[in-house]
């Protein structure tokens, strides 16, 4: 579809693929939301890292020559990787989940888009089109006019506080503190 917003059969194989990672990328948030329930987020960012560790090795093993980075380059590609973009933002995420809707989360993700538009053009030199960037509006938008009320997650101000207790700050799933 690009930014042309037509279909074109061409890119129809890539556009099917688009879908099914939407779909995908859906039902993970769904589970993850439910597992939160019941684990902390660190056990189950270490669980799904097991996991989904497992189908990519064995690929590898078939695939590839050689399992271990050839330079020092590439051995810090991949502990960026490992450390930064799927420790940190599928942790980030289990957390996330655990405290905030499933619905809100997804589109709080959508802020990667932005971020490496942004990101393109100030460090690549990047043109970012006006469909681009009205985009990104649109996504910030949405973020602010679906973002859960405080009282929905837990959180209540000294000004807001649940009946019959007095806060100090806001304290997210806790029970309030009690004046004395």
């Amino acid at each position: 579809m690009a930014e042309s917003l037509q279909l074109k059969p061409a890119g129809a194989l890539g556009d099917a693929f688009g879908i099914a990672t939407g779909v995908f990328f859906g039902l993970y948030f769904l589970a993850v939301q439910a597992a939160r329930k019941k684990a902390s987020a660190a056990r189950l960012t270490f669980e799904a890292t097991l996991i989904t560790a497992a189908i990519p090795f064995a690929v590898a093993l078939v695939a590839e020559r050689s399992m271990l980075p050839q330079s020092a380059g590439g051995l810090a590609a991949l502990l960026a990787l490992a450390w930064i973009s799927h420790t940190g933002g599928q942790g980030l995420l289990s957390v996330a989940l655990g405290r905030l809707p499933a619905a809100f989360s997804s589109l709080v993700i959508f802020l990667e888009a932005i971020a490496a538009a942004g990101f393109g053009w100030l460090v690549l030199n990047e043109p970012v089109s006006a469909i681009q960037a009205l985009g990104g509006l649109v996504i910030l938008a949405g973020i602010f006019v679906a973002r859960p009320k405080l009282r929905a997650i837990g959180i209540y101000p000294a000004i807001v506080a649940p009946p019959s207790t007095t806060m100090v700050w806001p304290v997210m799933n806790e029970p309030a503190f009690e004046a004395r």
